[in-house]
């Protein structure tokens, strides 16, 4: 899985102001005995000029979740500016998992044994257990899964040099007693806090934590959405492109202190309707707000028709009344409104 998208690639410079900042994200200004550019002065705010292309090196944001990007010309570091100012706004690009802190970042097959009573088992059809346990905290490698992804066969696993190394069979596992990649992450208080940055909410019952992508929306502000979404959202934007039409995201996952803020400020009359802490569509991690026109419903919002056309085949569904934006990843139920023709569950109507 490729969680900084951003790396390898080249952008352009599409602003003619695009102010080059420091690691505090202060602007900076030409001194005296430092190598001034034509047209420029002393005092003058350092610029990258415009339809420069740039490597990005690495991403952050400030307190109000704007990007910043570092960027880099021909080898040589140029200092961090505003993602709008990159050609398309450096949108839909992936900026590293939440929290950071891995030995080994998930690739699929790369899992931390999270369950002190991981049983071993056989194989199918049975999966009897053996009646030994993969130790806890323990990095294995899955090598196949069953039919109806409920097990995993793993074997032991080392990371030498940043990379896989697979060592000697263990057996069958339940899937639900690994953890993807690996991390001391999932052994945290941090991991386990129940109001914490992962944590994960459905009608006001917690449903556990779940790993977290930054990637970059709508505005070049920050969002984040679940791991286990990304890949579904990415083939969704990529069909957008294809025809002519841009997906980006406007919100997505919230946290739990995130939901809070928003209900304190509506309860004080100074944000809009927002649910308790708990009860968001925003917390359990499917819930996506796309960049569609605000309840446009006559045809004329491209994104929005082609969303209505495309999105259950992507298994992505409109899931609440009066709110064009708000789609939902939900598969199955995207399966059944797509072979009928529609795109929204039943009751969920445009007013």
């Amino acid at each position: 899985m490729n969680f900084r998208s951003y790396l390898g690639k080249t952008f352009v410079i599409e602003s003619s102001k695009a102010i080059i900042r420091n690691d505090r994200l202060e602007e900076q200004r030409y001194k005296s005995g430092e190598i001034i550019p034509a047209g420029k002065s002393v005092g003058d705010l350092k610029t990258i000029p415009q339809r420069t292309e740039v490597n990005v090196l690495d991403v952050k944001t400030d307190d109000d979740r704007h990007t910043y990007v570092l960027a880099s010309a021909n080898g040589s570091g140029l200092g961090w500016t505003a993602a709008t100012n990159l050609e398309g706004g450096f949108k839909n690009e992936t900026a590293g998992l939440v929290p950071g802190g891995w030995q080994l970042e998930p690739s699929g097959r790369n899992k931390t044994c999270i369950d002190a009573n991981a049983l071993i088992r056989d194989g199918a059809p049975n999966f009897t257990s053996r009646g030994t346990a993969i130790p806890v905290r323990s990095f294995v490698a899955v090598t196949e899964t069953s039919s109806d992804g409920l097990f995993v066969k793993v074997s032991q696993m080392t990371i030498v040099q940043s990379a896989m190394e697979v060592g000697a069979e263990l057996g069958w596992t339940r899937a639900s007693n690994l953890g993807d990649g690996c991390s001391d992450l999932f052994f945290s208080p941090t991991w386990t806090d129940k109001k914490g940055p992962n944590a994960c909410w459905r009608m006001g019952d917690y449903i556990g934590p779940k790993l977290l992508v930054n990637i970059v929306g709508f505005g070049a502000e920050m969002e984040q959405i679940t791991v286990d979404s990304l890949e579904a959202y990415l083939k969704l934007k990529d069909a957008a492109e294809q025809d002519n039409i841009q997906i980006s995201i406007n919100s997505a996952f919230r946290t739990f202190a995130r939901q809070a803020e928003l209900r304190r400020l509506f309860d004080i009359g100074q944000g809009n309707n927002a649910a308790r802490p708990g009860f968001s569509n925003h917390q359990h991690g499917q819930a996506f707000d796309l960049n569609t026109r605000h309840n446009v419903f006559d045809g004329t919002d491209k994104v929005y028709e082609w969303l209505k056309r495309n999105g259950p085949r992507h298994g992505f569904v409109r899931t609440v009344s009066g709110e064009s934006w708000h789609w939902e990843l939900l598969p199955a139920e995207a399966e059944v409104l797509a072979a009928a023709g529609k795109f929204k569950l039943p009751n969920v109507h445009d007013a």
